[in-house]
């Protein structure tokens, strides 16, 4: 089972740092129920495939996500607490959105680290070139001895 105050815990910094960066807060904006119960958090997390095995495996007649409100939420909650490490619907989201804000940051790094690397590397071309082009003779340029 899920350590609830060490999820909450965790929840609330990655909150923070969302809340904090206007980037990844619009990025959270635009969050939909597939990619945050996307198929690798599902497998990793449930006894599900699936956010589709979620809905239908349940007998709720759910057709999408957005229907899992008018569900009787003590039912729901049972099923969730059955077929996951969660007791309940609203810690399994607060999980799932923990693994994506994690996900997101992690990428983000990535593309951060690699546009510095590529930065670097342009200015070490430009200074091999500004190189080249001085004068050559002496270490004020006039290239008189």
């Amino acid at each position: 089972m899920v350590d609830a105050k060490a999820l909450e815990r965790e929840f609330k910094r990655y909150m923070g740092m969302y809340k904090a960066d206007p980037e990844l807060g619009r990025l959270m904006m635009k969050l939909s129920y597939q990619e945050l119960f996307n198929d690798q958090f599902l497998q990793q997390n449930s006894k599900f495939k699936n956010l589709d095995d979620m809905l239908f495996r349940g007998g709720f007649g759910l057709t999408n996500a957005m229907e899992i409100e008018q569900v009787s939420q003590d039912k729901w909650n049972e099923y969730i607490a059955a077929n996951t490490d969660c007791k309940t619907w609203h810690q399994f989201g607060k999980l799932a959105m923990v693994d994506w804000m994690k996900t997101v940051i992690r990428l983000v790094g990535q593309v951060k680290k690699k546009e510095a690397a590529e930065a670097e590397e342009k200015a070490r071309e430009a200074g091999k070139e500004a190189g080249a082009e001085q004068p050559h003779g002496t270490a004020d340029g006039s290239g008189q001895k």
